[in-house]
């Protein structure tokens, strides 16, 4: 009976990795709620530092021991930590206050091309026409979104500030993922605590920025306290975990597909949640992004 369960629960990637990514996905609705009610600062160093704190106590003794194995790896830790995470939940949340949860969610399904295209890039991984057609599609659908399928929005430039710092975080968070090929042999729960500590680190000189500012919102209710505790157990590390266990499983190539879950996720959580109005624009851009997303990671890689 206990085999028969395991095989359907930590030994199923499939389970796995869909739960992972609706945790991330109700990241855009925590985003969208707490629009106006806590600044996204707050809400980033919170978050860190609440993760950073709970790993600490989880896993004192391994934390400490592993400090040699983090020799010569600073400054890579702070650009993992500072930009691939506070960096991209900075504009995310600053996003959030401009834009929707659907389209929030959508502009997150291009990551998976970026990482590949860096790939490329950086990497010299072998590419084709396929994964070429496919990208451009992938920007494409990412066009149609933020212009509302209006191509005179584009000529005018009146882009949706909101979707526009999405997509710049995108390029952040992609990066991150790319920086990852240099980790060290570590614990995953420990790495991760490192990246919070770094994160922590540069969420704070953002929020004394936004503190000299007087944009400086906490949580006065207990929903938005809610939010905050939501955001760092679920999406910051429950939804890590399942990823780490999913990539396990079956490899970070095909762990990597499920990402384009997301978009789809949470426009429907937005719409349940949120209300949000669905669009004919919404369901073209979706489409064309996962149709691009498909062609560059499985067409593509099989010829």
């Amino acid at each position: 009976m206990l085999t028969l369960l395991k095989k359907f629960t930590i030994d199923n990637a499939f389970l796995l990795l869909v739960l992972c990514m609706l945790g991330w996905a109700g990241n855009t609705i925590a985003g969208r709620l707490s629009s106006g009610e806590i600044s996204p600062m707050v809400i980033v160093f919170s978050r860190w530092a609440i993760v950073a704190t709970f790993l600490f106590l989880l896993r004192p003794t391994n934390i400490v021991n592993s400090l040699p194995t983090l020799k010569g790896k600073i400054r890579w830790l702070f650009l993992m930590g500072g930009v691939g995470y506070t960096g991209f939940n900075s504009l995310f949340y600053i996003a959030a206050q401009h834009t929707t949860a659907i389209n929030l969610g959508i502009i997150q399904g291009v990551m998976p091309a970026i990482i590949l295209a860096g790939s490329v890039l950086f990497y010299r991984e072998k590419t084709n026409v396929i994964q070429i057609i496919g990208l451009i599609l992938t920007f494409a659908g990412i066009l149609i979104l933020v212009s509302k399928a209006n191509i005179k929005v584009l000529f005018l430039l009146t882009l949706n500030y909101g979707d526009l710092i999405m997509f710049l975080s995108c390029f952040l968070y992609a990066g991150f993922t790319l920086g990852l090929r240099k980790k060290p042999e570590i614990n995953p729960l420990v790495m991760m605590f490192y990246f919070s500590v770094t994160a922590l680190f540069s969420a704070t000189g953002l929020l004394l920025v936004e503190y000299y500012y007087e944009l400086v919102k906490w949580p006065s209710e207990l929903s938005e306290y809610f939010i905050i505790l939501y955001i760092a157990f679920i999406p910051s590390l429950l939804s890590q975990l399942l990823f780490i266990r999913g990539v396990e499983l079956i490899g970070a190539g095909k762990a990597g597909l499920f990402i384009n879950l997301m978009p789809i996720f949470s426009a429907f959580l937005g719409i349940l949640i949120l209300k949000e109005n669905l669009e004919i624009f919404h369901l073209t851009s979706l489409a064309i992004v996962l149709f691009g997303i498909y062609l560059f990671m499985m067409v593509g890689k099989s010829r």
